[in-house]
């Protein structure tokens, strides 16, 4: 669908406090719709699946911010640029009525991995 490489910057650490920490990413425009999105990650060139949200973070504060979650890491990754691949749409963004609805949300998006 769509390659990008994008630096990790710091954001506000709300993936972490939900229990899925992201990575956000400088990368400013991407030429595809605001999403959640089942992508391929390259941190320091080794694969793993994730999930991209890309659009406005209308649960917290309407931001618009380029975020990934990499299944199974963990490490720290500050400064370092990332390989993603953009592999499909999962859904579009939304605002849930709170923060459980929205972490059974992210569970439910990581199910859409397996089927990419």
């Amino acid at each position: 669908m769509y390659n990008f490489t994008a630096k990790v910057i710091s954001g506000r650490k709300t993936g972490r406090e939900l229990g899925f920490p992201t990575a956000n990413l400088d990368k400013l425009d991407l030429p595809i719709s605001h999403g959640v999105y089942a992508v391929e990650v390259k941190p320091a060139g080794k694969s793993y699946q994730g999930l991209m949200h890309y659009g406005p973070k209308k649960t917290f504060d309407g931001e618009v911010t380029r975020e990934v979650y990499i299944k199974n890491f963990s490490q720290n990754i500050y400064g370092q640029t990332l390989e993603v691949k953009v592999i499909r749409k999962i859904r579009e963004v939304r605002r849930f009525k709170n923060i459980e609805e929205l972490k059974k949300q992210i569970s439910k998006d990581l199910l859409e991995l397996n089927k990419s």
